[in-house]
């Protein structure tokens, strides 16, 4: 249970604020990119699957952060999926826990994806803005927040997985790094 969002929505917008000045900050083109972290929601897990699938198939690395508010007992994971329980790895003032920030730092990732929708939890958006990645991209929805490198703008209350998976490939594809 979670006593109260304010602190860590407080921290994530500070966060948020400093992200563009952090010292690792470069675009990449799509061929320059080994080692994927993905992010999303349990709920959106089918969608998100077939994205994995892709990316595979384009002999990437893929890491998944998924968070989930409930117990979901039927659920199989890869050893490359970390997932977020609300009820066990969020402490009471809404901050993920010590082990998970830990895990989630050892996780390979040339690029950061996040496929939440606007209404993510604030612990995934805290753990999207403390992960090292040097390359993160999402949506920017058109009345809120710049929280990416790169952002696909949608419009206010859309959030399609598929559509946005298959803009970010289409950009990055399109992009040529002189990035080492």
């Amino acid at each position: 249970m979670i006593l109260t969002e304010y602190f860590i929505n407080r921290k994530t917008e500070a966060l948020r604020k400093t992200s563009g000045t952090r010292r690792l900050h470069y675009y990449r083109a799509l061929d320059d990119v080994r080692h994927i972290l993905i992010l999303c929601d349990v709920s959106d897990w089918k969608e998100v699957e077939a994205c994995i699938h892709t990316l595979k198939g384009m002999k990437k690395s893929v890491h998944v952060c998924i968070y989930t508010s409930e117990q979901d007992p039927t659920r199989i994971w890869d050893y490359g999926y970390l997932l977020v329980e609300a009820k066990k790895d969020i402490d009471l003032w809404g901050f993920p826990k010590k082990y998970i920030m830990e895990q989630l730092r050892h996780l390979p990732a040339d690029m950061l994806l996040d496929l939440t929708g606007d209404g993510a939890s604030p612990a995934l958006r805290y753990l999207m803005l403390q992960h090292p990645a040097a390359f993160k991209v999402g949506a920017k929805h058109a009345s809120g927040k710049d929280w990416y490198d790169f952002s696909i703008v949608l419009e206010d209350g859309m959030h399609d997985v598929p559509f946005l998976f298959r803009q970010v490939l289409n950009y990055l594809q399109m992009i040529h790094s002189k990035n080492p």
